[in-house]
C-alpha cells in the first residue's frame, strides 16, 4: 500500500481529527516518510503537527549528523521540532531495549498529543518472527498494535520497500543508521539473514504477515475481554479465584496468569502450567523460594506465603500486606461511636487502648496463637478457628494485634476478654482494616 494512503486511512479508521500528534523522527527514511505523509494530511484532519528527535549519544558522528539532518528537514518543512539528548543506561538489559525505553520516556515528557512512530509492516514481521524464536503466546505473535494509548503506528500496513519507494518518488532524502546494517544484534539479524529467504518463498510475505497479525489481534481482543470476564465471575472477596476447572484451558491460563501477576508472582509457561496442573487433582505448588505456594482446596485457589509480616503499630497508617492498610486511631468512646457510624465501609474493631502494655505489634499468624475472646470464659486455639471459620485463602491475611502481655485481638475474631471494651473503659484504640488506595508506608 502506498505510505500516502496509508496514513490517510488509518487517520480516518482511527477518528484522528483536529488535535495535536508528535511525530517520533529519527531521520531514518521510514520516519521521515511518516513525517511527510502527516504533513500532507495535516490541513484535510485538523492536525498541530510537530516532530521529537531522541538524541542517544551512542555514536557520536552519527548521532550529530542524524540531529543536524532533522533539523534542517524540519526547518524546510515548517515543522516544529524538539530534541530531546539521553543517556542511555544498560543496566543489565540490551543496548536496543535500553534505547527504547530511554525514547519512550522522552516522548513520555516531551511529545504534545499523539505520538506517531514509523514502525512498518516490516518491522512488525520482524517483532513476530523475533517473539516466535523466543517464545511467546498469541497476543506476542499479534505483533505491534497499531494504536496503543496515545502511541499510533499508521504505516503498520506498509513495507520497508514501499517506504523507500515513496521517498525516492518524491526526492526526498534520510539518514541511515550504520547499527541497522550490522548482524550484531538479533533483530538485525533476522532482517538480513532470515528474512530474505522467506521472501524467496513468499514475495508476497510483509502483506501476508500483516493480514496474521491483525487476525491474531482480534482473536486475542476477543479472548482477552472473555478471560477478563471470566476472572471477574471466579474472583471471591478473599482475592482466591473459584471455579477454574469449569473453564476452557485456554481461559485457565490467562486467568491463572492474571492471579499470579496480582499476587506479586512469575507467571511464564512453567509457573502456569504448573498451577493448571493443580485444577484436576488439588494440592500445592511451590512457585518462589522461600514458601510462596500456590495452592487449590475445596475448588479455591489461593497463595501461601511465610508467615513472618510484624510491624510496631502506630497510630494512623499501617502496612502488614500489601494493598492492604490498617488505619489505628484513638477515640474517647463517645467520639469511636460516632466515627464509626460515619465509616461504615471500613471493617472496625475496638479494644481498651489503657490496658496495652509496652509495645503493641501487628503481625501475621503465628504457630500456638490462643487467646479468651471477649463474651466467652476458655480459650481458644486461632488455629482451629482459622480452619473452622475462614477460608484458606482469607487466612494469610488476617491481622493480630499483641503487646508485651501477650494477644490482644484477632480480626474477625475480636478482642481478647482482658482488652475489651467495657463501661470503665476511657479510651479506644479504633482499628479501621481497608485496601489501600495508595502504597501503604
Amino acid at each position: 500500500m502506498r505510505p500516502l494512503d496509508a496514513v490517510r486511512a488509518f487517520l480516518r479508521e482511527q477518528d484522528i481529527r483536529d488535535t495535536a500528534v508528535t511525530a517520533a523522527l529519527s531521520g531514518g527514511a521510514d520516519s521521515v516518510c511518516l513525517l511527510r505523509c502527516l504533513r500532507e494530511c495535516a490541513g484535510e484532519f485538523g492536525l498541530r503537527l510537530s516532530a521529537i528527535h531522541v538524541q542517544h549519544g551512542l555514536r557520536v558522528a552519527e548521532s550529530l549528523r542524524d540531529e543536524q539532518f532533522c533539523r534542517e528537514l524540519c526547518a524546510e518543512w515548517g515543522i516544529p521540532l524538539t530534541v530531546v539528548p539521553v543517556e542511555v543506561q544498560r543496566h543489565g538489559r540490551s543496548l536496543e531495549e535500553a534505547a527504547r525505553e530511554c525514547r519512550y520516556a522522552a516522548f513520555a515528557e516531551h511529545a504534545e498529543g499523539y505520538v506517531a512512530t514509523a514502525h512498518t509492516a516490516s518491522d512488525n514481521f520482524e517483532t513476530m518472527l523475533f517473539r516466535l524464536v523466543r517464545g511467546t503466546g498469541l497476543k506476542g505473535l499479534a505483533g505491534i498494535p497499531p494504536v496503543r494509548e496515545r502511541y499510533l503506528r499508521p504505516l503498520l500496513n506498509v513495507s520497508r520497500d514501499e517506504v523507500e519507494a515513496y521517498l525516492q518518488e518524491q526526492g526526498i532524502g534520510f539518514v541511515t543508521d550504520s547499527s541497522n546494517l550490522s548482524e550484531d544484534y538479533a533483530r538485525n539479524f533476522l532482517r538480513h539473514q532470515v528474512v530474505p529467504l522467506l521472501r524467496e518463498q513468499n514475495p508476497a510475505l510483509m502483506q501476508t504477515s500483516a493480514e496474521t497479525a491483525d487476525i491474531l489481534r482480534t482473536e486475542e481482543d476477543f479472548l482477552a475481554e472473555a478471560a477478563a470476564d471470566a476472572y471477574a465471575k471466579a474472583l471471591q472477596p478473599d482475592g482466591s479465584l473459584r471455579g477454574l476447572r469449569m473453564l476452557h484451558p485456554a481461559l485457565q491460563r490467562r486467568c491463572i496468569r492474571r492471579f499470579l501477576q496480582e499476587n506479586g508472582l512469575r507467571a511464564g509457561f512453567a509457573q502456569v502450567t504448573a498451577v493448571q496442573a493443580l485444577l484436576d487433582h488439588g494440592g500445592r505448588t511451590e512457585l518462589e523460594r522461600g514458601g510462596v505456594w500456590v495452592c487449590l482446596s475445596r475448588g479455591m485457589l489461593f497463595t501461601e506465603r511465610p508467615a513472618s509480616a510484624e510491624t510496631a503499630l502506630q497510630i494512623g497508617k499501617n502496612c502488614l500486606y500489601p494493598g492492604i492498610c490498617v488505619e489505628a486511631a484513638v477515640f474517647s468512646r463517645e467520639d469511636a461511636e460516632k466515627f464509626a457510624s460515619v465509616h461504615k465501609k471500613f471493617t472496625d474493631f475496638a479494644l481498651d487502648y489503657d490496658i496495652i502494655k509496652g509495645c503493641a505489634r501487628l503481625h501475621s499468624r503465628q504457630p500456638g496463637l490462643r487467646m479468651i475472646p471477649a463474651g466467652r470464659t476458655h480459650h481458644v486455639s486461632v488455629k482451629k478457628w482459622l480452619n473452622e471459620c475462614v477460608s484458606p485463602a482469607r487466612r494469610q491475611q488476617i491481622h493480630y494485634l499483641s503487646d508485651d502481655s501477650g494477644l490482644l485481638w484477632v480480626e474477625g475474631l475480636g478482642a481478647a476478654a482482658h482488652a475489651a471494651v467495657t463501661e470503665q473503659t476511657q479510651r479506644m484504640l479504633v482499628l479501621f482494616i481497608h485496601q489501600a488506595d495508595t502504597q501503604c508506608t
